[in-house]
């Protein structure tokens, strides 16, 4: 199997990839790219553990908005792709008639036959995790029912075209994120760090696929609202420290306050106040764990005024007390 990448962006023109059948490989093979054209800052991450490769893109590009990433690949896999910050579009063949999109803090699964097919980003800055793999794989993760029941991957499959498994795509929600940042932040090293890359993948692989029986929900919401919800949880994600009540985030998605409690809950799995605590408390964890606040500083940082309050919260929520983390 071969894979062939080349982006705008990238000096050193086309990245070639072979593998063996279905990704097969018996030892971590890891790679980091930081050679960008002028005005490009960032990195690209190659990691190939068993069945798996995986291409991690975080960059940004301060001269242009709209860059583009040919891909080339003689064998049919699968591409589960997270969007963490931007807007990914595809296509076969340059042909822009029917076009694939994901958007910010959205994921999606994607069959792609052996093709060649075009990646535009949309916006200067770009986090973006894409996961390939094969059907083999996916029917030993899965099981045969998962794949065997969609009657749109059968078609495409049948002619050769690009099939999407959730029609939209699905809301990147905390518990998957969770497994994103412990998968790209892993602190192993040797067979430890293998073996760590290898339980994420396959736990954030069937995290994500299992959450789409939350499709239905999700695509009966307005594109609108959804795209509000998670403008609305990013700007959750980066206010931590700021108060937040619900009259204030109803107002800026645009929703009266029993709607917008609901529509979250309805999206994020959580109440809005369970989802903000549970926030704060991850990020003031990292905090004290890898920047060496101490508890008062980190608390105060993630938006609580007395520390006597984070530390029941925390308490309440993982059992033991933040000052553990320390010891």
């Amino acid at each position: 199997m071969e894979i062939r990448f080349k982006s705008s962006e990238c000096n050193g023109g086309e990245l070639v990839k072979s593998f063996n059948k279905d990704f097969e490989i018996s030892f971590l093979s890891e790679e980091e790219y930081s050679e960008f054209k002028e005005g490009v800052v960032g990195i690209v991450r190659e990691i190939h553990v068993n069945n798996i490769f995986v291409l991690f893109q975080d960059y940004n590009n301060e001269n242009s908005e709209n860059c583009t990433l040919q891909v080339v690949q003689n064998h049919p896999v699968f591409l589960l792709q997270f969007v963490m910050d931007g807007e990914v579009t595809f296509s076969l063949n340059e042909n822009t008639s029917k076009e694939f999109s994901t958007s910010k803090n959205m994921y999606n699964l994607f069959y792609i036959p052996a093709s060649r097919y075009l990646y535009r980003y949309l916006n200067p800055k770009k986090q973006v995790l894409n996961i390939y793999f094969t059907e083999s794989f996916l029917e030993c993760k899965m099981g045969e029912c998962f794949i065997n029941h969609s009657k749109k991957y059968h078609q495409a499959k049948k002619e050769n075209q690009i099939c999407s498994f959730f029609n939209r795509g699905l809301v990147l929600n905390r518990k998957l994120r969770n497994i994103v940042n412990e998968f790209l932040n892993c602190s192993f090293d040797g067979l430890s760090k293998q073996s760590y890359l290898e339980s994420k993948l396959t736990e954030l692989i069937l995290m994500a696929l299992s959450s789409g029986d939350s499709e239905t929900v999700i695509n009966e919401i307005r594109k609108e609202d959804r795209e509000n919800l998670i403008r609305i949880e990013n700007y959750i994600r980066t206010h931590l420290k700021e108060e937040l009540n619900i009259e204030k985030l109803s107002l800026l998605a645009g929703f009266n306050t029993s709607k917008f409690k609901i529509v979250f809950k309805q999206v994020y799995g959580m109440p809005v106040f369970k989802y903000i605590t549970s926030l704060r408390i991850e990020k003031a964890i990292e905090l004290i764990s890898k920047h060496n606040y101490n508890i008062s500083q980190a608390s105060y940082e993630v938006g609580y005024k007395n520390p006597q309050h984070f530390t029941v919260a925390f308490k309440k929520k993982l059992g033991y007390l933040p000052s553990q983390l320390i010891n």
